[in-house]
């Protein structure tokens, strides 16, 4: 092509060469200038080569096909294109292009052999011929106008109870779909080695660093000679040329080496980033990428754009950000069954883009949201790592404050999220989660907010619900019911009904108003409407005994079936089963299991075992916090008092509950941290104290929950402690007959088909 630049670019898979060589013969026959592999000069870098005509080509032609679509180089030229609004698409077999790419019109060339008079053919040629021409392509049809987004939000929310899935392919992220804004210009200027014997090996660090900040479309990164000629120059020569400057020195020592780096700005010679890495000498090539890898991913959050606060603003792959967002809208739903689901995709981000710092922080999400017991990586680990990368990133502040569940670090983790994006509903509603009832009134405010930004996001609106029932406000809890129904979602309102009616101890209504509207609406045959519902009526099947519906509605995850029916009948072999499947810190960080799993060791006389299973994680009360978290000591560490004082340990039993008490209000106790309170009391010894409050509680109409205190206090070994007063007795019948006469006006249940999972 010689000094001539190319008008068409043609991206495609290797095994699609004939189809490719055939189109660029029959657009150069079009009068096009064409420019694709074949072309490449011998002399030349490839991937230099490759880019340049990428980013001069005011066309580029990507052919899409089953082999296309897990080619990296397709997806990265085809995002660069969509990005730069130059992007004409062909499908060469059956599959669809990838998302986000099938949101996009794409001509059929499948069975394509050359004909002018195709249709196929015919379009793609149009297409190329008017970005040539300088106009822009028509809209995609399949692409949702922003109309039909403002006026069907609320009923596509409520019909998918709160569906909040952003599909990649209508909302890309920022810098796959904007043409505006210069990108940051960057300077990686010759590392400095400090010892000659390391020049090989320090040339080969700043090469592939450089490399790897060039891949970042957000960035244009000056080339080697320039940046060799640039370390030559004075600072005013260095700050005309770039924005920001990299600079590192090497040192190696025996068997390791030390990279200490540095990014500056060089408008006013600013700090923005350092960071020392060692590392053992051990595969000199991958040694090199490593450190390249890692000295990118701490550039890449902080020159992103907007600061790099929201996801869609810092730079991954098409491929990476859908499977990201796909996750994200799994999480968003809460259904426990999509969790794994989600956590999977996470891990296929970061594996495919360890340096994209939101994959990181949903992933911690997720794996504390469903208490998943991972094989690498505690959620605060993964939290603490998206903040590393990208320190403006909300929703590694917000993860962070997720995964802490409460205290004042939670606290200010959720704060410093909600200062960087006010409107981040998760992070209000983790806030809100995590304050005591002393804070009722700015709890209430941020539920207020949420169902203001998301009128019917579930979560929020049952938090807000069950709030309003604390304080005994049924007028407000009523007008937020008629609020929903004034939006037509029948579904949520549904779900409201049964809160409330749970939280009255009308258990036997909850359960029947699921029931009749499982059999109102058809839309109940959606999994999703329907998982759902069977989440709230869950718990009140739970608490009614009603084991076996439970489980048809709502199955126990595949891992748990083993021993989850043993741990209900407080069967000592479910102890073996689980010792056998998780090490100590996964088992005290899974969820509930360690709460209720503590009932049947100490039921069944094995509380040194428990107490080992402690000291195998912990040597302080502490340290065992830190393991089970501030949000869970107290229901937790009642249990492993009495089977520390079993093993001998009164001292450390005393001072676990000490620190347990410690984490909950002194005033304005709601039902549940009365229980909370009365059953460290209990252990304690306190037993007044306890009884007071658990006669409170359950004066305000609490009822056990089942997890993590059983429906027969008498088998909750804390609040047995108290067995021997009367006063306890006749609570328990109490509850016991409350309990009975519910089941009795529910009668035989009968699940319709659509309720079964």
């Amino acid at each position: 092509m010689g000094a001539t630049l190319a008008q068409v670019f043609i991206s495609y898979a290797r095994s699609e060469e004939k189809v490719a060589r055939r189109v660029a013969a029959k657009l150069k026959e079009a009068d096009f200038d064409v420019w694709w592999d074949a072309d490449l000069p011998a002399h030349r870098s490839y991937s230099e080569v490759i880019e340049k005509h990428l980013k001069d080509a005011p066309a580029v032609v990507v052919l899409w096909s089953k082999s296309a679509a897990k080619s990296q180089w397709v997806r990265a030229e085809a995002d660069y294109a969509r990005s730069e609004g130059k992007l004409v698409q062909a499908q060469l077999d059956a599959q669809l292009p990838p998302m986000p790419f099938n949101q996009i019109q794409c001509a059929n060339l499948a069975g394509w052999r050359g004909s002018d008079r195709h249709p196929g053919w015919s379009k793609l040629r149009d297409s190329v011929a008017a970005l040539v021409a300088g106009e822009d392509l028509p809209a995609s049809p399949t692409e949702p106008s922003a109309k039909w987004w403002q006026v069907r939000r609320y009923q596509w929310i409520g019909a998918g109870a709160v569906l909040l899935l952003l599909a990649a392919a209508w909302l890309l992220p920022a810098w796959m779909t904007s043409n505006g804004g210069e990108r940051p210009v960057v300077a990686v200027l010759p590392f400095e080695s400090l010892d000659e014997r390391d020049s090989s090996l320090v040339l080969g660090i700043w090469e592939d660093t450089r490399n790897a900040l060039s891949r970042n479309p957000q960035l244009l990164v000056l080339g080697p000679n320039t940046s060799e000629e640039l370390a030559k120059k004075d600072t005013k020569a260095v700050r005309n040329a770039a924005d920001y400057v990299v600079r590192a020195n090497v040192r190696s020592v025996g068997n390791r080496i030390r990279v200490s780096a540095n990014l500056v700005r060089t408008k006013d010679d600013a700090q923005v980033w350092s960071e020392r890495f060692d590392r053992k000498l051990d595969d000199v090539f991958a040694l090199q990428g490593e450190i390249a890898r890692d000295i990118e991913g701490r550039i890449r959050g902080r020159l992103a754009k907007k600061g790099g606060i929201m996801p869609e603003n810092i730079a991954t792959t098409g491929e990476v950000y859908a499977l990201y967002s796909d996750a994200r809208a799994k999480i968003r739903k809460r259904q426990l069954h999509l969790f794994e689901e989600a956590e999977r995709q996470l891990e296929q981000v970061v594996e495919k883009d360890p340096n994209f710092a939101p994959g990181w922080a949903t992933l911690a999400v997720v794996r504390k949201m469903a208490g998943l017991a991972p094989s690498s990586g505690r959620p605060e680990q993964l939290a603490r790592r998206a903040i590393t990368l990208a320190p403006n990133l909300a929703a590694g502040h917000a993860a962070l404050g997720f995964t802490l569940e409460s205290g004042p670090t939670a606290q200010a983790a959720l704060r410093k999220a909600l200062a960087i994006d006010p409107n981040d509903i998760e992070a209000m509603n983790w806030l809100a989660n995590s304050l005591d009832r002393s804070k009722t009134d700015e709890r209430l405010q941020l539920y207020s907010r949420i169902v203001e930004l998301e009128p019917l996001w579930w979560p929020a609106i049952l938090n807000k619900l069950g709030l309003l029932t604390e304080k005994g406000d049924r007028a407000a809890a009523q007008a937020e019911l008629q609020r929903v129904e004034r939006i037509g979602d029948n579904s949520i309102a549904a779900l409201i009904k049964i809160h409330l009616a749970t939280r009255s101890g009308d258990l036997s209504s909850a359960v029947n108003i699921g029931l009749a509207e499982y059999a109102r609406s058809a839309g109940f045959q959606q999994s999703e409407n329907r998982n759902l519902m069977n989440l709230m009526l869950w718990e009140p099947l739970m608490q009614l005994g009603y084991f076996a519906e439970a489980d048809q509605i709502f199955p126990p995850p595949p891992p748990s079936r083993a021993y989850i029916p043993l741990i209900r009948e407080n069967d000592p072999r479910a102890l073996d089963i689980v010792e056998a499947r998780m090490k100590p810190r996964q088992f005290w960080e899974f969820g509930p299991l360690p709460i209720v799993l503590a009932r049947v060791y100490l039921l069944n006389g094995q509380g040194p075992r428990l107490a080992q299973r402690y000291r195998d994680v912990a040597k302080s009360p502490a340290e065992f916090e830190q393991v089970v978290g501030p949000g869970r000591l107290p229901d937790i560490a009642p249990s492993v008092a009495l089977a520390l004082k079993g093993a001998g340990d009164p001292d450390q039993a005393a001072a676990l509950l000490t620190l347990a008490e410690s984490r909950l209000p002194k005033a304005t106790l709601g039902a549940s941290e009365k229980i909370q309170l009365a059953r460290i009391f209990a252990v304690q010894g306190r037993t007044e104290e306890a009884m007071s409050l658990l006669s409170d509680a359950i004066k305000d109409g609490w009822l056990p929950p089942y997890m993590p205190v059983h429906t027969d206090i008498a088998l909750d070994p804390p609040l047995a402690e108290l067995k021997v007063d009367p006063r306890f007795q006749k609570l328990r019948q109490q509850i016991l007959g409350h309990l009975e006469k519910e089941r009795a006006e529910l009668g035989t249940i009968n699940l319709p088909k659509a309720a079964i999972s």
